[in-house]
């Protein structure tokens, strides 16, 4: 895991509740269009299973085409449509409302509660802006991950500032 803050953190904890926008969306151009949310990984849905791993958010979003899920989520849409991951990121977090947002891809069939755990505990031992998972290679994963609210919401704003929109980055 891999923690980042963009200044020293400004308070001392991070609530222990949180809020989750699983990313569902996209072409899945390599998988030849694909439904990725929706390809079957020891009988149950991609989604299904990150939305089991996430289960303890207050709120769960997930931004993408409504389908159904083995537990309630709120649905959302990036705009615009196909918009591009930051775009749906941004859709998402609209719709929260905790100090701390989960933000997972709805492709991680092997994601499990532990994970989340260890990337929510690590928010609250750090008091960092973010925290996220790294793959073996070494490679910072930032749809795997736990940032705080405002902090996040303020970058992409900024995001959206400098280049027009966020659809496309």
């Amino acid at each position: 895991m891999t923690a980042y803050d963009a200044a020293a953190p400004a308070y001392d904890a991070v609530s222990t509740a949180y809020d989750a926008v699983v990313l569902a969306g996209g072409a899945a151009k390599r998988l030849g269009g694909a439904d990725k949310p929706g390809l079957s990984v020891g009988g149950r849905a991609l989604l299904d299973r990150v939305l089991t791993a996430c289960a303890g958010a207050a709120t769960t979003v997930v931004v993408g085409g409504r389908r159904p899920t083995a537990r309630p989520v709120v649905w959302t849409r990036e705009e615009p449509a196909g918009g591009g991951p930051l775009a749906a990121l941004d859709a998402g977090v609209r719709r929260t409302s905790a100090l701390s947002v989960l933000v997972l891809s709805a492709d991680l069939p092997f994601l499990a509660a532990p994970t989340v755990d260890a990337l929510l505990g690590e928010l609250r031992r750090t008091g960092r802006d973010g925290v996220l998972c790294t793959d073996a290679d070494g490679r910072d994963q930032p749809l795997v991950a736990v940032y705080r609210a405002e902090p996040l919401r303020r970058e992409l704003a900024l995001l959206a500032t400098e280049h027009g929109s966020l659809a496309g980055l």
